[in-house]
């Protein structure tokens, strides 16, 4: 499994449900199928032999599905491929995933939907030593949690699930738009490639573009679940690739490892915070000796979950897929919002005019934000102070402390990844990253951030044009 897949040895079964007697359309679905196909085919992309990859448009028998499944499953020892996009169903007593046909009814799922049992279980016999599942419908992520039935094709090596939403969330179809959400970035990767990866791009490569230009567009974030090293293999080759002219340095390899890092890490994270939010709704039912533990791990799962979701966003820099997605915001209507959602605003002073529109991204504005206010709240000394002051073409936002300043020897290295004043400072307290995040996200926006001791605590300037 160490080479891209044969195209001889493998199989693909491309599933569209569109047109529906009881359930919405879903027009794009029809594209998202031919394009799919395209690729797969296309000598650029794969060279799949048409014979090898089976297309079922709008099929009107859930057997029809499960036949051509058993069969691909049969006829696949490379790598083995199921796609399917319509209407994701949940069965009301069992909470099973079902995948909608045309006569499909939502609250009767019985005979008229394909189970997701059934594409599993010829998943599980196959030879083939590839086995990828794709699902772009509403509750697809069922299929990867820990206690769903999906746990049975997950534990299996060089399975990768990739999903279109979480488990109780919609995925989603614009009606102004060719493809489904979802599908359209799937599609748009494979076209255009990922800058700064390698030759051959992985499935990890390829989840975490899809990631994080969906979650930029704020659309329903992708969810995946790999088994070992299918993830890390490579899968397609890469448009973007542009040969190295020099060996690597030591920091490209600590990219490269960060990303690997991360990404695996999110596997096991999947189970745990499922079993998590089981616990926490159970903690006012548990034994009073064992009720202290239960909550030291549900606190550090979620301390663990976002410092994987930091790692990720370092990622996403480092591979320039971080994406803008501008609108006309008043910017000290976020400042504020900032302080009220994490109950900050009795600690700081909010120094600020009226009112100050300007286009930016609000989502990266609020991480630079808590990143500042957090770091002079934590390392500096009350009271903190939030200041915005307008320019002609620019405004900055001033965040101040009363601590004892950042020292003079650590100044120059203040925004660097992992980089923490004081060495002393225990774990508990900051990955070193936050800082890094920040000033990633200003550059982002044509900004940057600018640290500084004034006569009493520390000075953090953010300026930002007034159009990101």
């Amino acid at each position: 499994m160490k080479g891209v897949p044969d195209p001889d040895r493998s199989r693909v079964v491309l599933v569209g449900s569109s047109r529906f007697a009881q359930l919405a359309d879903l027009p794009a679905v029809s594209a998202n199928v031919a394009a799919l196909q395209d690729k797969f085919t296309s000598e650029e992309v794969w060279g799949l032999d048409t014979a090898h990859c089976t297309i079922m448009t709008d099929p009107r028998e859930p057997r029809l599905v499960s036949q051509a499944v058993k069969r691909a499953a049969q006829e696949a020892t490379d790598t083995l491929i199921f796609y399917y996009a319509g209407h994701g169903l949940i069965d009301p007593g069992t909470g099973e995933l079902y995948l909608a046909l045309y006569d499909s009814h939502a609250q009767e799922v019985y005979d008229s939907a394909v189970p997701y049992q059934w594409i599993r279980r010829p998943f599980e016999t196959s030879r083939a030593v590839r086995r990828i599942v794709i699902l772009d419908c509403c509750y697809s992520g069922r299929v990867l949690g820990a206690m769903s039935e999906g746990l049975g094709l997950a534990e299996i090596d060089g399975t990768y699930l990739l999903a279109a939403a979480a488990e109780n969330a919609l995925a989603l179809a614009p009606p102004s738009e060719i493809f489904t959400a979802f599908t359209g970035e799937l599609v748009s990767l494979l076209h255009q490639g990922v800058p700064g990866a390698s030759e051959s791009l992985t499935l990890n490569e390829i989840y975490e573009g899809m990631r994080s230009s969906l979650r930029a567009a704020e659309r329903p974030e992708p969810q995946c679940r790999d088994r070992n090293s299918l993830g890390r293999v490579p899968f397609i080759p890469n448009p973007a690739y542009q040969p190295r002219t020099a060996l690597d340095s030591p920091e490209s390899v600590m990219r490269r490892f960060v990303t690997d890092m991360s990404h695996e890490l999110r596997t096991p994270l999947t189970a745990l915070t499922a079993v998590t939010e089981v616990l926490e709704e159970e903690t006012g039912r548990l034994d009073p000796m064992i009720e202290p533990a239960v909550r030291l791990i549900i606190t550090e799962t979620r301390r663990l979950n976002n410092l994987v979701e930091t790692l990720m966003e370092v990622t996403r820099f480092d591979a320039g897929t971080a994406r803008l997605v501008t609108e006309v915001v008043d910017v000290v209507e976020q400042v504020a919002a900032c302080l009220d959602a994490r109950e900050w605003a009795a600690a700081v002073t909010l120094d600020a005019p009226h009112t100050l529109r300007v286009r930016l991204d609000p989502r990266r504005l609020d991480v630079i934000l808590a990143n500042l206010i957090s770091n002079a709240l934590t390392h500096g000394g009350s009271p903190v102070t939030v200041g915005v002051l307008p320019r002609p073409t620019e405004f900055l936002i001033e965040v101040r402390d009363s601590g004892s300043g950042v020292p003079k020897e650590a100044l120059p290295y203040i925004f660097d990844r992992f980089f923490k004043a004081d060495s002393r400072r225990p774990r508990s307290e900051g990955s070193g990253l936050g800082l890094s995040i920040a000033q990633e996200n200003a550059h982002l926006m044509g900004g940057d951030i600018q640290a500084a001791n004034q006569a009493e605590g520390a000075i953090f300037t953010l300026r930002l044009p007034l159009h990101a």
